[in-house]
């Protein structure tokens, strides 16, 4: 089962969720140009490009070969097939999008049923309710002094 992070900008409804797979992404490695422009990643699309030709720029000046060039090819396909859904999601935040969710499902319709069916786009967190003692720096709002402590048992937090 794979995993499925989901995306949506604030105040958008359950339509405009987008989901990400984790992991290797076989379209990005197979046709990585193609599948940056129909994700509309365009500022990696650009550094991609770029990168591709001033390899190629290196490899003519110091009289590489094609092997350099087809190496350096492959070599940033790799790259965007292990990277490209981290890529992908880094635009949905460029572009506003927050991530709401994390679901695992086969498929991306598993994962939308499973995402959805479980409550599908969260509501704002409430504010946690706030307590009469103050807060110590490095100490957890839970700290409980009549707690014991589990390491030394007998033994009280305080």
């Amino acid at each position: 089962m794979a995993w499925w992070t989901a995306h949506n900008k604030q105040g958008r409804g359950a339509d405009d969720v987008v989901f990400v797979r984790e992991g290797f992404s076989w379209w990005a490695l197979l046709f990585p140009l193609l599948w940056l422009a129909a994700k509309g990643m365009w500022i990696v699309l650009v550094i991609a490009v770029s990168a591709q030709l001033l390899i190629w720029a290196v490899a003519e000046a110091l009289g590489f070969g094609d092997a350099v060039r087809l190496i350096s090819g492959l070599a940033i396909n790799l790259i965007l097939g292990f990277q490209g859904n981290d890529l992908l999601r880094w635009t949905y935040a460029r572009r506003g999008y927050d991530e709401v969710g994390l679901v695992q499902g086969d498929d991306l319709e598993e994962a939308e049923y499973r995402f959805f069916s479980e409550g599908g786009v969260p509501l704002p967190a409430a504010e946690p309710p706030a307590s009469d003692t103050p807060a110590l720096p490095g100490l957890s709002r839970n700290w409980k002094s009549s707690e014991p402590d589990f390491i030394f048992p007998g033994f009280s937090r305080t």
